[in-house]
């Protein structure tokens, strides 16, 4: 049995908690003045600790699930990456033996993406009472009429835009920005990962769900499934990077696992579903965009979409 590498699971989370800090700054920070290094951290330390919180209770509730039904696992490997404005991959644990059948796969599965989701929905909703409106006109006048500037927006799933409007509006939002605090940040942070994580394809965690509750059957329309999840490159062409990894490495389709002795009970089914339908909630189809001083650059499906808009207006 192989022995937990505690130090390098310590390691990872330490240098996870650096790189959300300090951003691209990691590297340099041996030769950053003190009173920089404690400035950032105070500013940073709000956004920093609670998406390792996130990440963490995400992971372990893969564990604990795999460690109830007696599954070797490991804990989790944080990844640190030193580049704004996220600074990091998330983390991972590894299943060290086959899980046995679709129940063991199904609570494995739905606890990680359960955990980041209670957690990071409130994180996101206590942040915003910290965060402001900013007039998207003042935000022009700050990138002046420079083409080189640019500012990175943060993209808005449903349950973010009733969020925002709840606790700052009602407010235009073409008229207004929300300047979303640390904490809000975190939450954001969380909701997109456990999105990603619930994309209902091959080894993530929707795709365990998704096998688990329709069983076999659902591979005769997984992969139109798939086909849908590619058109959201329209919106952004991130989405394409994301076809290939899940099409060549994650897979379409889940690997099989028996069916176990009894079928899933109706709360298995039904808390299944529901957690696969929050992703229509929680997914944000342009996660980030660039905004010049002429504005955000649309995407091929935005401008797709604000052409058909513009084409029935002059009609009526």
């Amino acid at each position: 049995m192989e022995k937990p590498k505690y130090g390098l699971h310590i390691i990872l989370f330490l240098l996870t908690f650096l790189t959300l800090t300090f951003q691209e700054e990691t590297l340099n920070l041996p030769f950053l003045q003190w009173d920089w290094i404690r400035a950032q951290f105070w500013e940073r330390y709000l956004y920093s600790i609670p998406v390792l919180g996130i990440l963490f209770c995400h992971e372990m509730g893969h564990y604990l699930a795999a460690r109830y039904y007696g599954i070797r696992a490991t804990l989790p490997f944080f990844i640190p990456l030193p580049v704004s404005p996220v600074g990091t991959m998330g983390a991972v644990i590894k299943i060290q033996e086959p899980i046995r059948d679709k129940k063991q796969l199904f609570d494995i599965g739905i606890w990680g993406p359960a955990m980041s989701l209670i957690l990071s929905v409130p994180c996101y909703l206590i942040g915003l009472k910290y965060s402001k409106l900013v007039p998207i006109s003042e935000l022009s006048q700050s990138l002046g009429s420079n083409p080189e500037l640019f500012q990175v927006r943060f993209g808005e799933s449903l349950l973010v835009a009733w969020a925002n409007q709840l606790v700052l509006g009602p407010f235009d939002a073409n008229l207004y920005e929300v300047e979303i605090h640390p904490l809000a940040f975190a939450g954001w942070v969380g909701l997109l990962v456990t999105a990603i994580n619930l994309l209902p394809f091959g080894q993530l965690d929707g795709g365990h769900v998704i096998y688990a509750v329709f069983g076999e059957k659902y591979r005769t329309w997984i992969y139109y499934l798939f086909c849908v999840f590619l058109a959201l490159s329209f919106w952004n062409y991130a989405w394409i990077l994301w076809g290939l990894l899940i099409y060549y490495f994650i897979r379409v389709e889940h690997p099989y696992v028996p069916d176990p002795t009894y079928p899933l009970d109706s709360i298995r089914k039904v808390s299944g579903i529901a957690i696969l339908l929050s992703l229509v909630f929680i997914f944000t189809p342009s996660p980030m965009e660039i905004v010049t001083a002429a504005g955000p650059q649309p995407s091929l499906g935005e401008e797709l979409w604000n052409g058909i808009r513009d084409l029935f207006v002059r009609q009526n």
